[in-house]
């Protein structure tokens, strides 16, 4: 399977996923922050990690219609918009991408145009050496980011996103660490503070989400990743059977595929000097 193939595949789950989430609530707007990330996750998922593959294939022209429905996803994530309406949408893309799929099949079975080069299948991992210099440590993150890419393609989505969050808090905790003064970290408004005492409780007591936001706060990583950031975070806590049970939310494997696409994202933007 090439890579084109696999890139539409996968934007085929996601959108699928996308639509199981939305059916299961009644209300007529989709005015939870929840769904309207999961929905933006899924717009910029095209734009960010499919489009730039599939175009290589079959060219630009092509894709703008798919573009134009994507943009309406993240442009209604912004407001409360009618369910059905995203449904709508929703239905549409699918059948688009399946024509894609179908008609371009041929396309997409052939090496890409000269000049351009897919990105890899194999996922290897990131260089870890701009934040991490202890070869013990670079190793450790090395095999969880194998394990994570095992169960995405295992189809293992719950195991994958707990490996996701725990790689990219390893890596914001060596950032921190990293820096010749951590004052800046501890006198962040999204710092996490004590109940009792307000002042800033110490690093082995944070979580994600006090990790991310710091993180924007701090200009490490994007506005856009700190959204999405917030979706993976979320449904990292499925761990938690009785969250799973309450929300009556499951992961898919495309649910994988999304938030792994997602956490490289922000892995990227972290590793930067």
């Amino acid at each position: 399977m090439t890579e084109g193939q696999i890139s539409i595949d996968a934007a085929i789950a996601e959108i699928e996923s996308l639509r199981k989430v939305l059916r299961q609530q009644a209300s007529t707007q989709v005015k939870s922050e929840d769904e309207k990330q999961i929905v933006k996750a899924t717009g910029l998922s095209w734009f960010n990690n499919h489009r730039g593959v599939v175009d290589t294939f079959v060219g630009s022209d092509t894709l703008k219609p798919l573009d134009d429905l994507y943009r309406s996803l993240l442009d209604g994530a912004t407001r409360g918009t009618l369910r059905s309406k995203y449904i709508e949408t929703i239905k549409t893309i699918k059948k688009r991408l399946g024509a894609l799929q179908t008609d371009h099949v041929i396309n997409l079975s052939k090496p890409p145009v000269t000049g351009t080069t897919p990105a890899a299948i194999a996922d290897p991992a990131p260089q870890f050496t701009p934040l991490i210099s202890d070869p013990k440590m670079q190793a450790i993150l090395k095999s969880r980011w194998q394990e994570c890419v095992v169960c995405v393609k295992a189809g293992a989505p719950l195991g994958a996103t707990v490996m996701m969050g725990g790689i990219l808090e390893g890596l914001l905790l060596a950032k921190i660490n990293q820096l010749p003064s951590q004052a800046p970290v501890f006198t962040a408004k999204a710092a996490p503070k004590d109940k009792n005492t307000g002042k800033p409780l110490p690093l082995k007591d944070w979580m994600l989400k006090s990790f991310i936001d710091v993180a924007h706060e701090l200009k490490w990583i994007t506005t856009t990743a700190k959204d999405i950031g917030v979706v993976l975070r979320d449904y990292r806590n499925y761990i938690h059977p009785q969250k799973e049970y309450s929300h009556g939310i499951s992961l898919s494997a495309g649910d994988a595929e999304m938030l792994w696409n997602v956490a490289k994202g922000m892995i990227v933007q972290v590793l930067k000097p």
